[in-house]
């Protein structure tokens, strides 16, 4: 497979993990917090960060990874 299409395809999925931990966790939250959406924001938003850098992390290993040979 090209390079450009593998990279293309690992974005598409860490972007989509992204957006399954922010609604999974902003639900989860919320139900648990008695509805309070302000509050589960405020209190997801760590796990939020933490995926975000693992993501982009991921994608940066993955690029030098493939780019090596």
């Amino acid at each position: 497979m090209n390079r450009d299409k593998l990279l293309n395809l690992m974005r598409y999925w860490l972007v989509g993990t992204f957006a399954v931990v922010f609604a999974a966790t902003t639900a989860y939250v919320g139900f648990i917090g008695g509805r309070d959406w302000v509050r589960a924001l405020q209190t997801s938003f760590p796990i939020w960060g933490i995926t975000a850098l693992l993501c982009v992390a991921w994608y940066y290993i993955y690029k030098w990874y493939i780019g090596r040979k």
